[in-house]
């Protein structure tokens, strides 16, 4: 069942879930969310799993036309959003929020001025392909795209959730690459601020700064790499995102820890960033007491989604 038309893709959006755990030994990207808090969020608003598939919109959201009655919500960067009705009408939606659309309503999605992605999540998912268990896709949307999803309707909710952080504000939390005692003075890269350069997307980050330099052979053997490594490639840094591969031939000299991971999903051209060395058994504890934090917040928003019969009118 159509359910929504892209009508204009904005800028890149694609469909992304959980991404694919446990297929790197075959040389399969995680792919996923790359900020799978702000997807939990958008998805407990509707009562949906926290990795329930949904459309990642990146800078510019784009516009939508609803076929069927839907219960869609929002989350993540705060992206200018209208709610165009067929008879004229507009309404402005703050996010995070879910809503109901009617047939023919169209959702217009904006820019942000900070953050980078915003979700938009549908009850019950975006019924698009199933590959390896995730929906997935490193394809862009393209106008006239048809998605499915099911019908239904929820109320108007805007959940009190802390404000839009700035995600480059607090240092960037890494533990040791294994070509960390490598670096030439190392601990001057880690007082240094780095700038986010124009080369970035879904496969990851390119930063400018100062030099970083690293000993040892040219002809290293390349090694596993995953979401979050920190590479050194002609003296600049490369923080890898969700999309990258799962080998890679440059020096490793740090790794983001997971509880970071979200907040390079939201960095952009311009923004400037810093880390700071942790260790393993800290990483470790900020991970458990995240996923606590996530979990809870998640339950909450599902009781809330779960309160009530919905109305299937849209409101």
């Amino acid at each position: 069942m159509v359910a929504l038309v892209v009508v204009n893709p904005g800028h890149s959006s694609t469909i992304q879930d959980k991404g694919r755990p446990g297929h790197r030994e075959w040389g399969v990207p995680l792919s996923g969310a790359f900020d799978p808090d702000a997807l939990a969020i958008a998805n407990g608003l509707l009562g949906n799993a926290p990795g329930t598939a949904a459309l990642e919109l990146t800078l510019l959201g784009g516009l939508y036309e609803a076929r069927i009655p839907l219960a869609v919500a929002l989350a993540g960067a705060p992206m200018a959003t209208t709610l165009l009705r067929p008879d004229g009408t507009a309404r402005s939606l703050p996010i995070p929020l879910c809503f109901s659309m009617g047939p023919g309503d169209r959702l217009q999605i904006g820019g942000t001025e900070v953050g980078v992605r915003t979700y938009l999540a549908v009850r019950g998912g975006w019924r698009s392909k199933v590959l390896l268990g995730s929906r997935s896709d490193e394809a862009r949307l393209r106008p006239g795209r048809a998605l499915q999803a099911l019908p239904g309707s929820t109320p108007t909710r805007y959940p009190q959730l802390p404000s839009w952080l700035d995600h480059g504000s607090e240092p960037i939390r890494i533990l040791d690459g294994p070509d960390a005692p490598q670096v030439v003075e190392r601990q001057r890269w880690l007082e240094s601020e780095f700038r986010v350069t124009p080369q970035c997307d879904r496969m990851g980050l390119r930063l400018a700064g100062a030099p970083v330099s690293v000993l040892g052979l040219p002809d290293r053997l390349s090694r596993p790499v995953t979401p979050g490594t920190i590479q050194v490639a002609g003296g600049q840094l490369l923080v890898l995102g969700v999309g990258c591969g799962t080998m890679g031939g440059y020096p490793q000299v740090a790794q983001v820890i997971s509880a970071d991971l979200a907040r390079v999903g939201q960095l952009r051209e311009g923004d400037l960033v810093r880390f700071r060395r942790i260790g393993l058994d800290e990483a470790r504890a900020l991970d458990r007491e995240k996923r606590e934090r996530m979990r809870a917040l998640g339950s909450r928003l599902t009781a809330l989604a779960n309160d009530g019969p919905p109305s299937l009118a849209p409101h």
